[in-house]
């Protein structure tokens, strides 16, 4: 079996490759040109690279043909929700046009192998954020799409087209992933800036931790959970779409609270501080998700708390301190 995986040095795809490598798969990742992928292939050393511009669907597409790959996992593409509403342009034409082109590769792929079992499978990595305008809580299947932001439109519009490649015969469902971290979380993302902060401050490196809106709730999971699950979406016999959540809210001052604690700091007020640059203009209040469908048909379980997740990363955070080089495995985690 031969998977592609687009955004393959980030999170989703780096925990992917290390599952998929180790049933046996041959795992080609794609990336942006010049983007150091270094770090990655300490975690899956045997994986194949390839440098492609998401924002050029004809070479896209053109790769998609020439790798033939078995299944196609698409997490690349502009997840800043800041560099997204800078540059609605550019956002669409690498998280919606790549998609097309993914699926006209696909396409043709599906013509050459008529008369055979060969099936191509792929999931495309959509988000809880095209539901960021809506006043219904929790979120599921059914809940119609609100976008507010160019983020949230272009995601919004994947969907639309994933509907389309099924209608067309192909294999083809998104995953509409809730937020989910994990220590291998970019260190661009609020979770693991703070993880980061707090283990420098309980270390005194650092004094202060400066964050936007404290207020703010989001339905946070465990990355790998996540991950399997897409797994299980493209196992499954029948093309379907999937919420992947855990059901459960938290507010951003409860991750700042339980990180703290996990470093034995209990008064974390006194070294917190708010920053209005770090605000968004947008910032939906009632996203959790609703993964009833995927519970009862994928079998699918969140397997991590809300406490053992942040506890997780403040314990890798803490460790890079001492061993900038140390890789994180989950098979060393628990299940609290």
């Amino acid at each position: 079996m031969k998977a592609l995986i687009t955004g393959v040095a980030g999170q989703d795809g780096t925990l992917l490759s290390q599952m998929l490598l180790a049933d046996g798969y041959e795992v080609v990742g794609i990336v942006k040109p010049d983007h150091d992928y270094s770090h990655y292939l300490k975690y899956a050393p045997t994986a194949e690279v390839l440098e492609c511009d998401l924002g050029d669907p004809n070479a896209l597409e053109q790769l998609v043909i020439d790798v033939a790959p078995d299944e196609i996992y698409n997490f690349g593409g502009i997840s800043s929700l800041v560099e997204a509403s800078a540059n609605p342009e550019l956002t669409h034409k690498i998280n919606v046009v790549a998609v097309e082109a993914i699926l006209a590769g696909m396409k043709t792929l599906a013509s050459r192998a008529r008369g055979t079992t060969a099936t191509v499978r792929f999931v495309q990595a959509a988000s809880g954020t095209v539901f960021e305008g809506t006043e219904v809580s929790p979120q599921d299947e059914r809940t119609p799409c609100c976008p507010v932001t160019p983020y949230a439109v272009a995601k919004a519009q994947t969907l639309e087209l994933i509907d389309i490649a099924r209608a067309q015969g192909l294999f083809a469902v998104a995953a509409i992933l809730y937020n989910h971290e994990s220590p291998l979380r970019g260190e661009s993302f609020v979770t693991r800036r703070i993880t980061q902060g707090v283990a420098k401050i309980a270390a005194g490196q650092q004094e202060f931790l400066e964050l936007g809106n404290l207020d703010v709730s989001r339905d946070w999971g465990w990355a790998p959970d996540y991950v399997r699950g897409m797994r299980a979406m493209l196992a499954a016999k029948a093309p379907h779409d999937y919420v992947l959540a855990t059901g459960q809210s938290h507010e951003l001052k409860d991750f700042i609270a339980q990180a703290f604690k996990a470093a034995g700091i209990a008064d974390w007020q006194s070294v917190v501080r708010t920053n209005d640059d770090f605000r968004r203009q947008t910032d939906p209040t009632l996203l959790r998700g609703n993964s009833a469908r995927a519970y009862k048909e994928l079998g699918w379980q969140h397997t991590k708390s809300f406490e053992g997740i942040v506890e997780a990363m403040v314990a890798y955070d803490q460790l890079l301190l001492t061993e900038p080089d140390a890789l994180w495995r989950e098979d060393l985690e628990g299940t609290s």
